[in-house]
């Protein structure tokens, strides 16, 4: 195999993916396959679907996979000497999607706007999350087998990905042997800016709860029993506000090294750019560092919402008989959920024994190789699409699936981060480009081609 010669003609496939790489995204976000909230499972089996289809007409085994949730897509694309074997992670399913912010009439219907810098930009709910950068590694293998690249790429499209992956580890079970490989890649994180390439090489995990306090029958006058009846809003900030200056949250946390602070400094982090992609107006703090540290590093708490009193129009002095609190941590490298999970109820219980401690979930926080052959492939490639040297940096959400992934197949997993911060995960108007499709479609293909050569970097 000419190596200078299938590179460079991947990157010319790359560049002439557009038409089909946009046919295949309208066909995947304008299926709704919402997973949170969502009792009946048909628009996501439908989405299943149509990926099996479209894994189906470029040649490759496709399935679907059932659990006792909603299926998984498994695909395979095989070269007949294939010298290396991979794993490419990536999830169908997708957040809600409504409201008044949304400048579409309906998120699930994809549009196509011109852009001067990005070339065309991709409008819908899931364009970023993960269904463009999923799409992206599909072609790029299929460019590489057919140039020649002796590799076999099997992908794990997941459905509940949205919702914690509370059944992934069943596909794994039932379908190790198809999983054997020598790495996994995920393409489901964030560059730092919109012009700078990164590795990511961290992940938060989360834990979530609900505290509940009731303190009465039913509510009451406050002008008949105020300062004697207890309110269990007023309980339930004051023990929020308790947790947030508590220690036990922020015990066990992997300090960043010295060369992960460097590398966040080289990452051309803005202040501004962060501000506007998330359309923040205050925040806690301006510096740059602060905020990569914050985000990346470092555990956090949050009160997502409560449940009780009055909230309708104009004032109703009452007393209410119950409340809820709605919380959550992000947790980095190397805390425990269940630690946490412990230590939250225990420190609940000590401040007010009246108030019960539910917590309905974790996922754990992950911490990726920063050195191998798949490692240093990825850096080349993205090294080598860009133009610019890819930084390592950490991220702040989290994916369920990877760590089970590390833990029960014993291989690693890296990052290729291909969204941006202004693409709107999760958020109203979201969407994906051209410039990083482009670039995913020729940095995953590049990827490909040089670890089934052998090596790292740039072959």
């Amino acid at each position: 195999m000419d190596s200078n010669g299938v590179l460079s003609g991947l990157d010319d496939d790359a560049a002439g993916s557009e038409a089909w790489f946009r046919e295949q995204l309208r066909t995947l976000v304008e299926l709704p396959t919402v997973s949170p909230g969502v009792t009946d499972d048909r628009e996501i089996r439908a989405g299943a679907l149509a990926a099996r289809e479209i894994f189906e007409s470029i040649g490759a085994e496709a399935e679907l996979v059932e659990t006792r949730g909603t299926p998984c897509v498994l695909a395979r694309l095989r070269h007949p000497q294939a010298r290396a074997k991979l794993v490419v992670y990536n999830h169908l399913d997708v957040q809600p999607a409504s409201g008044p912010a949304w400048l579409q009439s309906d998120p699930f219907h994809f549009e196509v706007e011109k852009h001067d810098k990005r070339g065309f930009l991709y409008r819908g709910r899931g364009a970023t999350d993960d269904k463009g950068p999923a799409l992206c590694a599909v072609r790029a293998a299929k460019l590489a087998i057919d140039r020649g690249v002796p590799i076999d790429v099997t992908f794990v499209w997941e459905t509940e990905e949205e919702i914690g992956s509370p059944h992934f580890g069943e596909v794994i079970a039932a379908r190790r042997e198809q999983l054997d490989c020598e790495a996994v890649i995920v393409s489901d994180t964030i560059w730092p800016t919109d012009e700078q390439p990164a590795v990511s090489t961290g992940l938060r995990g989360s834990l979530y709860a609900t505290l509940r306090l009731r303190t009465a029958g039913k509510e009451s006058h406050s002008g008949l029993v105020g300062g004697v009846a207890r309110n269990p809003i007023r309980e339930l900030c004051k023990l929020a506000s308790a947790i947030d200056g508590a220690s036990f949250w922020q015990a066990g946390v992997l300090v960043p090294s010295e060369d992960e602070i460097a590398s966040f400094l080289k990452s051309g982090f803005d202040t501004d750019y962060f501000k506007h992609a998330y359309d923040l107006h205050h925040m806690t703090t301006e510096v740059p560092l602060e905020i990569m540290l914050k985000v990346w590093t470092r555990p956090t708490f949050e009160v997502h919402g409560m449940v009780g009193g009055y909230t309708g129009p104009g004032i109703k002095t009452i007393i209410p008989d119950a409340a809820e609190l709605k919380i959550s941590f992000r947790l980095v490298p190397d805390q425990d959920p269940r630690v946490l999970a412990d230590a939250l109820c225990e420190f609940v219980r000590h401040y007010n024994p009246d108030v019960t401690c539910e917590v309905s979930g974790w996922l754990a926080p992950f911490r990726a190789p920063t050195s191998g052959r798949v490692h240093e492939a990825i850096v080349g490639a993205l090294h080598h699409t860009t133009g610019r040297c890819p930084v390592t940096v950490r991220e702040g959400g989290s994916i369920g699936a990877v760590p089970v992934i590390a833990r029960e197949l014993g291989v690693p997993v890296h990052f290729l981060p291909l969204s941006l911060p202004d693409h709107g995960y999760h958020a109203p108007n979201e969407y994906f480009d051209w410039r990083q499709a482009r670039i995913g479609i020729a940095a995953f293909a590049r990827t490909f081609a040089t670890v089934a050569a052998g090596g790292g970097g740039e072959p």
